[in-house]
């Protein structure tokens, strides 16, 4: 299988991470989505990730993509599953997704439009979806080691996936200080090879 990615995607560094934790073997097509390329013949979205498979069909989804790898190369498991634990996983890793979703649109709004076209109030809607997301995640973690059960799972990669572009790119959209435990377990996770190699470009 193929892995179509972009070096800044923190939803294609969820699949990286995944197939590096797992040892999965797979080809890796670097795409740079501002300059001309051929993703659309593959995805017709036109977006990241995207895994082509060996029969040639393609996933065009972190979350189903994730579901795929974890359910073809199980060990060691990252989306449990038993149904309660597997919803839950889920659950975190869409309020994760959502936070950087919110992000994003506010950073290619700014990158595309001069200051005079865009609208305050739509940066605050968005503003109000990444603070909230934020807060909702804290509070669910609290004090623990790891989001849901006793061990790594999709949903703290998706966390600290997305918290590793977020506090490199804009970093006061994430006051640290008001976050201690996802604070703790981003920075946990990027000591991971995984993560390591992973790990986005800097602008």
């Amino acid at each position: 299988m193929k892995l179509f990615y972009s070096a800044a995607s923190s939803f294609a560094r969820k699949i990286r991470v995944i197939l590096l934790e797992k040892e999965v073997p797979h080809e890796r097509a670097l795409v740079n989505l501002w300059e001309p390329n051929d993703l659309g013949s593959v995805n017709p979205l036109g977006k990241v990730p995207a895994l082509q498979l060996d029969d040639g069909r393609v996933l065009v989804s972190s979350p189903l993509i994730a579901d795929y790898i974890d359910a073809k190369h199980p060990r060691p498991r990252f989306i449990p599953q038993e149904l309660e634990a597997r919803t839950e996983v889920r659950r975190w890793e869409a309020l994760a997704d959502g936070v950087m979703e919110a992000v994003s649109a506010v950073m290619y709004e700014r990158r595309f439009h001069d200051e005079a076209k865009r609208s305050q109030e739509w940066f605050e809607r968005q503003q109000k979806k990444w603070q909230a997301g934020f807060a909702a995640l804290e509070q669910a973690l609290g004090d623990r080691e790891w989001c849901v059960g006793d061990g790594m799972t999709l949903a703290d990669v998706a966390i600290a996936c997305h918290l590793g572009f977020i506090t490199l790119r804009v970093p006061q959209w994430f006051p640290a200080e008001r976050h201690p435990g996802l604070t703790r377990l981003s920075r946990r996770l990027e000591e991971r090879e995984s993560f390591r190699k992973t790990a986005p470009p800097k602008a």
